[in-house]
C-alpha cells in the first residue's frame, strides 16, 4: 500500500487555509435526510458530503483519496471474482485454502485510515465548500459537541476519523466476530463461523463487487458493506425506533412551546427503564415501581413532563419498546395525560439514558438553566462515583452534571451541551 500512497501524497500541493471556531448548537437548525437513517442517526458526516456537490467533488479528486478509492476498488473486484469461484465450485470440490473471499480486502488497513484523514486535511485546506459545511451544519447540529471548542478544521478531522472508525468496527462485529461491549445485546443474530453466515458473506463481497460504481468517494465499499451487515443483523434499531418518538412525541411537543416555566421548580422528571426479562412480560414490574416515584413528584407539581426511557433490547428479539409501554402505563393506570410525556425509544443503557433526555431538553426547548430530576430505585446508582467512571469509560465524558440529592429515589441533575454528541461507535444507540 506505501507505493500508492506516497505517490498520491506527493501529487499534491498543499495549500494553507485560516480555520476559526464557529458558534455551536442551533435548536433551529433542521438535519439533512440522506439515503440512510443509519447514516443519518449515525455517520451524520456522510449524510452533509452527500449534501455538498463541491464538498463531495473535492474529496473525489484528491489525489490520496483517489488513489485509495482505485486500490479498494480493484481489491473488491478480485474478491468479488474469488468468492463467486468458491460459490461455483461449492459441492464439487473440497474446501480450498484461504483465498482473496474475505471481508478484510474490503476494508481499509490502518495505513489507509491515516492517509485518508491526512488527505481530506489537505482537500479541507483547499476546497472552502468543506469548510463552509462545519459552520453550516456540523456545528449547529450539535452532532459534533464533544469537538465544540476545536477549530474547524480539527472539528471536521475528528468527525472523519470518527465516522470511517465507526465503519470498520460494524465490520468487525457484524462481519469478522469481534465481540461488542455489550455482547448481550449488540451481538450478530447469526453464528458468525456457521455455513450458513460464511456462505452469506462470500455472497455479499460478490454482490457489492457487481454493484460498484466504475467511480465513487473512496469511503463508498466498506460504507455499503456495514450498512448492509447492519441490515442483515436486522440493527436498524437507531432509526426505526427514533421514527416511534417522533409519533408519541408529538402531543407533548405541541404542550412544550406554550408551557410557562416558571411555575414548576424543575424542567422535567426522568423515569429510567427497567428491561423486560422474560418474553410475554411487556413491562418488567421493577419499571412500573420507577414510574410511581415519578408520579408522585408530577403530581406534587415538580416539573410539567415525565420522560420515560428504554428502547427495544430484551429478551433478544422483542418487537416491544419499554419506553411506549411506560407511556401507556401512566396513562392508563396513573392518570397522566399524553401531552405531559415524552418517550425516549433509543436508550439501550443507563448510560444513554441520562444521555438521551439531556438531548430531550436542549432539543424540545426545556429550560436547560433549570435543573432536572431522575427517580427512581437507580438513583443511588446514578449518583454513584461507579457511574461517573462508566460514563467516562463508555461514553467518553459526563452527559450530565449531578446536582442535589434530595432522597433516595431522587436526584437532581443539570444538562450540559456534550450531551448532543452522536456517538459512531454504538449504532443502536447513538
Amino acid at each position: 500500500m506505501k507505493s500508492w500512497i506516497a505517490v498520491a501524497a506527493a501529487a499534491f500541493f498543499m495549500v494553507a487555509a485560516p480555520s476559526v471556531a464557529a458558534p455551536g448548537f442551533d435548536r433551529a437548525y433542521a438535519p439533512l435526510v440522506g439515503v440512510s437513517g443509519l447514516q443519518d442517526e449515525t455517520f451524520y458526516l456522510f449524510t452533509v458530503l452527500d449534501g455538498s456537490t463541491q464538498a463531495r467533488a473535492a474529496l473525489l479528486r484528491e489525489p490520496t483519496l483517489k488513489a485509495l478509492s482505485a486500490a479498494v476498488r480493484a481489491r473488491t473486484a478480485t474478491a468479488g471474482q474469488a468468492c463467486q469461484d468458491r460459490m461455483a465450485n461449492r459441492g464439487t470440490a473440497p474446501p480450498a485454502a484461504p483465498t482473496a473471499c474475505d471481508l478484510n480486502t474490503l476494508r481499509w488497513t490502518a495505513e489507509e485510515q491515516e492517509a485518508a484523514a491526512q488527505a481530506a486535511g489537505r482537500a479541507f485546506d483547499a476546497e472552502p465548500a468543506l469548510r463552509t459545511l462545519v459552520a453550516r451544519h456540523l456545528r449547529p447540529s450539535g452532532f459534533f459537541s464533544r469537538y465544540e471548542s476545536q477549530p474547524d478544521r480539527a472539528l471536521f478531522l475528528q468527525a472523519w476519523r470518527d465516522a470511517h472508525g465507526g465503519l470498520d468496527r460494524i465490520i468487525r462485529v457484524y462481519g469478522l466476530g469481534e465481540v461488542p461491549l455489550f455482547a448481550d445485546i449488540d451481538s450478530p443474530i447469526y453464528p458468525l463461523k456457521a455455513g450458513y453466515y460464511q456462505g452469506l458473506m462470500a455472497n455479499l463481497i460478490r454482490e457489492t463487487a457487481i454493484a460498484m460504481p466504475a467511480d465513487g468517494p473512496a469511503w463508498d465499499i466498506p460504507m455499503r458493506l456495514a450498512y448492509d451487515l447492519m441490515d442483515f443483523n436486522r440493527r436498524d434499531d437507531a432509526p426505526r425506533q427514533r421514527a416511534i418518538e417522533a409519533r408519541e412525541n408529538a402531543a407533548a411537543a405541541r404542550r412544550i412551546a406554550a408551557l410557562r416555566w416558571t411555575d414548576y421548580p424543575y424542567g422535567l422528571i426522568l423515569v429510567p427503564g427497567y428491561s423486560p426479562e422474560i418474553a410475554y412480560e411487556p413491562l418488567n414490574p421493577g419499571a412500573d415501581l420507577r414510574l410511581r416515584r415519578g408520579v408522585a413528584l408530577w403530581k406534587a407539581g415538580k416539573a410539567p413532563l415525565i420522560v420515560v426511557s428504554g428502547a427495544s433490547l430484551r429478551p433478544i428479539g422483542t418487537t416491544i419498546t419499554e419506553a411506549v409501554e411506560m407511556k401507556q402505563r401512566l396513562m392508563t393506570r396513573y392518570g397522566v395525560p399524553e401531552d405531559a410525556i415524552l418517550v425516549d425509544a433509543v436508550a439501550r443503557h443507563t448510560t444513554t439514558n441520562m444521555r438521551n433526555t439531556v438531548r430531550f431538553m436542549y432539543r424540545y426547548g426545556v429550560p436547560t438553566e433549570k435543573p432536572a430530576l431522575v427517580a427512581g430505585n437507580s438513583v443511588p446508582y446514578i449518583a454513584s462515583d461507579l457511574f461517573r467512571e462508566r460514563n467516562l469509560r463508555e461514553l467518553g465524558y459526563m452527559p450530565f452534571k449531578p446536582l442535589k440529592r434530595l432522597d433516595f429515589d431522587t436526584l437532581e441533575f443539570l444538562a450540559v451541551p456534550e450531551a448532543l454528541h452522536r456517538d459512531a461507535t454504538d449504532p443502536m444507540d447513538p
